[in-house]
């Protein structure tokens, strides 16, 4: 049966809550079939977004869902308070951010790139910077560090950095032929530089440290790198309008923040200071139905 109360809920900001209140999710940031049978799941310590039946049978008529477009994109942030995305900005202070995920993705090895999963960043507006500055360079930029399902010729799918500001890597020629795959994504809000790894199987392939594509900015004493950006990851499905009508599925069964679990087994530290205690269980009490309409 088609998920059609989700028509109503594209664009919207939804809230899905992961041990505890770590992970924020939203569906259909792209919908060229926003009919589709998207789901959201959490159990055994993984989060699941799946979208497997892009057939554009929505309702017909003039509305903007009934169209068939090329495809649907559906994200994941981390967040500290299980209400919205949590906003990293470590160019102000020098710190530092690593974020590790661990994920499957299927179907895999498909002639045509059907399903591409993986990290991604979001950048917004610097909140002290003025409107002039913050149109330049292509602000609201999202980045991708991109995982792909198609076989290219029995090598596999392809690993990439690049999008917004985030520096192009070519995955250090690791290609994907399905199961566990590990992405880490670190910012030295120091130096302004980005750094990426890919673990897949017995191979790590790590990247230099790279500059973003505003690293040449004078404004307020620059350079910069990356301002004021969130993380997460991300599914999406390509090829609708060309009849990919089978979707895909992404799991993550470990999502780390600075070396701390924040999803997977035995997950559960809200707050990130190291320990599951009762301050974990208070923000979680506080924040209780917020955000859900509940």
């Amino acid at each position: 049966m088609k998920r059609l109360g989700m028509i109503a809920l594209a664009g919207a900001a939804l809230t899905a809550w992961a041990s505890a209140q770590s992970v924020w999710v939203r569906p259909y940031v792209w919908h060229d079939d926003a009919s589709s049978d998207f789901t959201w799941s959490f159990a055994n310590g993984c989060l699941t977004l799946s979208d497997t039946s892009t057939d554009c049978q929505g309702p017909t008529g003039p509305d903007w869902y009934s169209q068939c477009g090329w495809g649907n994109r559906h994200v994941w942030f981390v967040s500290m308070d299980g209400i919205g995305p949590t906003w990293f900005d470590p160019d102000s202070d020098g710190s530092s951010l690593e974020v590790e995920v661990t994920f499957n993705l299927t179907p895999v090895m498909q002639a045509n790139r059907t399903v591409e999963s993986g990290l991604f960043v979001l950048e917004r507006p610097f909140p002290r910077y003025p409107r002039e500055v913050n149109d330049q360079g292509n602000w609201w930029a999202d980045g991708v560090f991109m995982v792909a399902n198609e076989s290219a010729g029995g090598a596999g799918g392809e690993i990439a950095c690049f999008g917004g500001r985030l520096p192009f890597w070519n995955g250090g020629g690791v290609r994907y032929q399905g199961g566990p795959i590990t992405l880490i994504f670190r910012y030295n809000g120091s130096t302004k530089k980005v750094q990426y790894e890919v673990r897949y199987g017995s191979t790590t392939a790590t990247s230099p440290w790279l500059d973003p594509g505003d690293s040449g900015s004078t404004y307020n004493g620059g350079p910069h790198g990356l301002r004021y950006f969130s993380i997460g990851g991300y599914l999406q499905i390509n090829g609708i309008n060309g009849g990919n009508t089978a979707g895909g599925t992404a799991q993550w069964c470990t999502i780390k923040v600075n070396g701390k679990q924040i999803l997977g087994p035995n997950s559960g530290d809200v707050d990130m200071n190291g320990c599951v205690d009762d301050a974990d269980l208070l923000k979680v009490l506080f924040n209780f139905g917020t955000g859900c309409g509940n």
